[in-house]
């Protein structure tokens, strides 16, 4: 009785020791791939096979553009202004705040240097025109409605 005793105690201690590690890695790698929302997206479209493998070739020539674009925003940032960036977002969501009042609130809490702007600018231009290409080349694949349903937003017409 006393050995199971001990023995489900250590069990336990084990467990209570372990569990946090496993929780830190997971959290460690959210946010690494910034492909992973179009991809979840698409796997929830329910998608013939022919296309999603077109689609999975789409996302493999994509990824990396995207990753290394991403990579040069996360460089610029301080972890700090990294938090900071974080909590302004998470407050705006939390609140309904409108995307003008976002960046309002965000250029005051990020307090960016005159060369972390130009440098930032320039990296978020070229996150943009990689989500741009990824969004354009999964497109060329997908039918309109395929599209609509993995929840790519339609193009904006003009009204003129």
């Amino acid at each position: 009785m006393r050995r199971l005793l001990h023995l489900s105690l250590l069990i336990l201690a084990a467990l209570a020791i372990a569990t946090p590690a496993f929780a830190a890695k997971k959290n460690k790698d959210k946010g690494k791939d910034p492909a992973a929302s179009i991809k979840k997206k698409l796997d929830s479209a329910d998608l013939p096979s022919e296309v999603r493998e077109k689609v999975n070739k789409v996302l493999a020539d994509d990824s990396p553009k995207l990753k290394e674009a991403q990579a040069k925003i996360d460089a610029i940032l301080t972890s700090d202004q990294k938090q900071a960036k974080r909590t302004v977002a998470k407050e705006a969501k939390s609140s309904g705040a409108k995307r003008k009042d976002l960046q309002a609130s965000l250029d005051a809490a990020l307090k960016l240097t005159a060369e972390q702007k130009s440098k930032l600018s320039s990296a978020e231009s070229d996150l943009k025109s990689a989500q741009a290409t990824l969004t354009s080349d999964l497109r060329a694949v997908l039918t309109p409605e395929q599209a609509e349903k993995a929840g790519l937003k339609a193009k904006k017409k003009n009204k003129a």
